[in-house]
């Protein structure tokens, strides 16, 4: 998938047994393209993507960065900046559910530091991602 007019294009479609949508940030347009539709983001916007392929789930959120990117997702060009990769469904709904707190909390997403999604990203793969951990995290780095 080609990077279209300079930002970062996110594949959206739901059909064959795939479905790719978004869950967080807000593109400047959606465009139809061939077979499917492109969310397009400016540099530096964080973005919540979700591929749902039969019964598999994996999300992920990233920040586009056309200059600095270096992880590539599925679906998405050029390369971004990854925060989190939720691996599973149940993965993929503690990352919505810690986007919710934060939301919650009225933090924005852009005054949080890297090191506590990456670090959020390391609880995620662990066996005690509750709901109250998560919370420590977020009184712990961002407030």
């Amino acid at each position: 998938m080609k990077n279209t007019h300079g930002k970062t294009a996110v594949q959206l479609q739901d059909h064959a047994g795939i479905q790719c949508s978004l869950f967080y940030g807000k593109p400047l347009s959606i465009v139809d393209a061939e077979h499917t539709r492109k969310a397009l983001f400016s540099d530096g916007e964080f973005v919540g993507y979700r591929i749902i392929n039969g019964k598999r789930e994996h999300a992920f959120l990233f920040r586009t960065n056309q200059r600095n990117g270096a992880q590539q997702v599925p679906g998405v060009s050029p390369a971004v900046t990854l925060m989190v990769d939720a691996k599973s469904g149940y993965r993929s709904y503690k990352l919505q559910e810690m986007l919710h707190m934060i939301v919650c909390h009225e933090i924005e997403i852009t005054a949080i530091p890297d090191h506590f999604l990456l670090r959020f990203n390391t609880l995620l793969e662990g066996r005690n991602c509750s709901s109250q951990a998560m919370q420590n995290m977020i009184e712990k780095w961002c407030t």
